[in-house]
């Protein structure tokens, strides 16, 4: 049946009903301008909204009501100022009517099915944009149509949520990250956990982030884990950047991709800046493959001091005479860069005493880097044996040697080693403050937490004052969470106080002022840092969390 038929039906109904008759005057809601729509702020809801208000009321308003009030008299039943319906329409996402239905009668047939066969007129109706859609993926309306001067302007849209477990991966799927980020944000006001969830949305995060100008080798590495072949498609792309070389070289042996074959070449030619790039790629693969390239780089006295250093510390991780035998030679260098490289090469950890006796003179060089070398290796090859060895670190006004130094405690792992840590971060070398720092963290040295304390007071450094939040009391930790130079160090004292949790709070409260580049180390950290700490985390309120604020979460509708 169209449109046409279907008025005059109910027009014709109408007047059999009341026997029809002239008609005296129209009614008084018909002399009064449409009420307006009740909309929400401006944006994606707003504007469908308007749209499909627009193709209802040419229908409604314009034609079957203005029919009413020029063909049928005051009493007739659809001239009952009073008449309202309410209608629920759901709509597929190309725009079908897939139902449509009578939620609260007006009382009156007629007027109910006119609406009826109007809301089915309209197909197809506007397409939806995302954000109006329910988790289904289609649009959910409630319509209240009135005979009075509100007319068809009660319209709105009533969304529908599944699950966080089942509606994420959806919206993931969909590309909505925001949606997804604000239905996190309604699990937390309603006390849930969300610690897979936020994983998920991170790991797409850094997917997202995997081609942009500030991505880093850490978010590659971590993709890398999981599998992701675009990701070490870009690892082994970096190998050619000189900046990223190292780290993607180190990430790819890591990730147990052999580096050698995609680099052999570069080594192996003329270009000085691809050789320096191959080696620093190869620092910790240990592949024989690259043996003879290495060595003859590391030879080369024309070749650039840094690609040669690089080419001994790659040797350093091959196990082969050749190799041990171009690092003693190395050790008559002139150039203090390839020395060192070369005298920190030659120790394996563990090796022991023999090793320390070795690389000992050499902590007073008056070379910075020749003293990193043996600082290093005391602790490579003698392990706690010898950390009282390292006292001279202590009287050392270059960082490189400390620096050089934390690095090889790092693998320790043990109560010694932390106490060294712990003792370094208080040297007056803000580089050296930061790496002890971030080791005793990654390493969850909580006995070792209280010599952050200093770094609280208000005046301190602002990013040794974010890592020193680890080990805040409540109060100090409320403080420092209103400073706005500690920014995304709160969200990472959170995950190491074992919080991941009130750290997504953080980041949905939080993140939309951070960089690009700051939101993707934050989620980095999550991936990092979030399913370790969840281990150790104290047990933490489930209570819903008034500070994210209604604006940060989805209404869901009473019935779900």
């Amino acid at each position: 049946m169209n449109r046409t038929s279907t008025l005059a039906g109910t027009l014709v109904l109408a007047a059999a009903l009341t026997g029809g008759g002239a008609r005296a005057a129209i009614i008084a809601a018909d002399k009064l301008p449409e009420s307006p729509l009740p909309l929400p702020a401006a944006g994606p809801e707003a504007s469908y909204l308007k749209e499909v208000h627009a193709a209802i009321h040419r229908r409604f308003t314009e034609n079957f009501l203005r029919l009413i009030g020029e063909k049928l008299e005051l009493t007739n039943p659809l001239n009952v100022p009073t008449l309202e319906a309410e209608v629920d329409l759901v709509i597929s996402g190309d725009g079908q009517l897939l139902s449509s239905q009578v939620t609260k009668s007006s009382g009156f047939p007629g007027f109910d099915d006119a609406i009826l066969e109007i809301v089915r007129d309209v197909v197809p109706y506007p397409t939806a944009p995302f954000e109006v859609r329910s988790d289904d993926g289609t649009t959910h309306l409630h319509w209240v149509f009135a005979r009075d001067q509100r007319r068809d302007s009660g319209v709105s849209v009533r969304r529908t949520f599944d699950p966080i477990v089942t509606a994420l991966p959806r919206l993931l799927q969909q590309g909505r990250r925001g949606e997804a980020l604000n239905r996190i944000a309604f699990s937390r006001t309603r006390g849930e956990h969300i610690g897979e969830q936020f994983t998920m949305l991170a790991l797409d995060w850094l997917k997202a982030s995997l081609h942009q100008p500030y991505t880093t080798v850490r978010i590659a590495k971590l993709l890398g884990d999981r599998g992701d072949r675009e990701a070490i498609s870009w690892l082994k792309s970096s190998l050619q950047r000189p900046e990223l070389a190292g780290a993607a070289g180190a990430a790819l042996t890591a990730l147990k991709v052999p580096v050698c074959p995609l680099v052999k070449d570069m080594l192996e030619g003329t270009n000085p800046a691809d050789q320096s790039n191959a080696a620093a790629a190869l620092a910790t693969a240990g592949e024989p493959a690259c043996l003879n390239g290495l060595v003859k780089l590391l030879s080369t006295g024309k070749a650039a001091p840094d690609a040669r250093a690089s080419a001994a510390t790659a040797l350093g991780a091959i196990d082969d005479p050749a190799a041990t035998k171009a690092l003693k030679a190395a050790m008559d260098d002139k150039k203090p860069e390839v020395k060192a490289a070369a005298l920190l090469a030659q120790v394996r950890p563990g090796a022991g005493r023999a090793k320390v006796f070795l690389v000992e003179p050499f902590l007073r060089d008056p070379s910075p880097l020749l003293r990193a070398a043996a600082a290093a290796g005391v602790v490579r090859a003698g392990g706690d044996a010898n950390l009282a060895d390292l006292y001279v670190l202590f009287k050392e006004n270059d960082p490189r040697p400390p620096m050089a130094a934390l690095k090889e405690l790092e693998r320790l792992q043990t109560e010694d080693s932390t106490h060294l840590i712990a003792k370094l971060m208080h040297r007056p070398q803000p580089d050296v403050q930061r790496l002890a720092a971030d080791i005793l963290i990654r390493r969850g040295a909580r006995d070792a937490f209280s010599s952050f304390k200093s770094f609280l007071e208000p005046n301190a450094d602002p990013v040794m004052r974010g890592r020193a939040l680890v080990a805040a009391d409540d109060a100090q930790f409320a403080a420092a969470k209103a400073d706005p130079r500690l920014g995304i160090w709160v969200f990472r004292a959170l995950l190491f106080r074992g919080q991941p949790d009130e750290a997504a709070d953080w980041f949905v409260a939080h993140g939309a002022k951070l960089s690009p580049a700051e939101a993707a180390d934050a989620m980095a950290d999550w991936v990092t840092y979030a399913p370790a700490m969840r281990v150790n985390a104290q047990p933490v309120a489930t209570a819903p969390n008034p500070a994210l604020g209604a604006a940060a979460a989805p209404t869901a509708p009473a019935a779900h």
